[in-house]
């Protein structure tokens, strides 16, 4: 099978992710950074979102890791600080994706014969023509139990609302967001002690790239399920307003 993922440049989350996925799949064939959330653009949205300490101290912490990237570039590391530097780790070929449906794009699969697509954190919407490329389908990491809490930042909005539980689900992907029937989902539970960062790491990270794994295995071997969502439990979030962010720091939340 060959594999194509596509997904943001990230210092956190998607490396650790990374790492594994190309570690555990040698047929991954391409790595597709499609820009996103790290953009000096949105520098004043996460202050207002995240408070003055906590973006100081992700603010110091991205420092940290870019360092750290840099140093892979001289000597091995044990894990990756960019996906830059995980694709560079596992010998896998990256690129620079400005509009994932782009025709030019979306032939250039075709014609590499991609067989699976994994978004992870992919910040583009996939329409019908990428879509319909890989013979096994597009499928998605996400970090909620989904029909509930589509969208983004589903680890900030379970501690706003309060939730004792949350998980991952791996899904295939239409042209809706978060739409598509499930192929498996794990439970993870919320501790009082967790941040959004905290939570992230033990739910989207540490469960969710062996349930990733593990749901590209059952597609090889065609035994993957399609569990169509119940849409009656649905709710879709976006960036938190002044209010979300007030209940989360309410109930003693923190982004770090």
């Amino acid at each position: 099978m060959r594999i194509y993922v596509l997904t943001q440049e990230d210092a956190f989350y998607i490396p650790l992710i990374i790492d594994y996925l190309l570690a555990e799949r040698r047929d991954v064939v391409g790595v597709g950074l499609v820009p996103g959330e790290l953009r000096t653009a949105h520098v004043g949205r996460y202050v207002r979102m995240m408070g003055p300490r906590d973006f100081l101290l992700q603010s110091l912490n991205l420092v940290v890791h870019r360092f750290c990237a840099l140093i892979g570039r001289l000597v091995p590391l044990s894990r990756s600080f960019s996906v830059t530097h995980a694709a560079r780790r596992a010998r896998v070929p990256l690129e620079v994706v400005r509009g994932v449906n782009r025709p030019a794009f979306v032939e250039s699969l075709r014609s590499r014969g991609v067989d699976l697509i994994v978004s992870i954190a992919c910040p583009e919407k996939l329409k019908g023509d990428l879509l319909g490329v890989p013979r096994h389908g597009c499928i998605n990491l996400h970090g909620a139990l989904l029909p509930r809490y589509q969208g983004l930042l589903p680890s900030f909005w379970v501690l706003a609302q309060g939730e004792r539980e949350t998980g991952v689900t791996v899904h295939y992907m239409d042209e809706s967001i978060d739409r598509g029937d499930i192929i498996l989902q794990e439970r993870v539970p919320i501790e009082d002690r967790d941040t959004v960062h905290s939570l992230v790491h033990r739910s989207k990270v540490r469960v969710g790239r062996y349930a990733l794994v593990r749901a590209i295995g059952l597609i090889e071997r065609g035994e993957a399920p399609r569990r169509e969502m119940d849409f009656t439990q649905a709710s879709r979030f976006s960036y938190p307003d002044d209010r979300a962010l007030r209940e989360f720091r309410a109930r003693g939340r923190r982004f770090i």
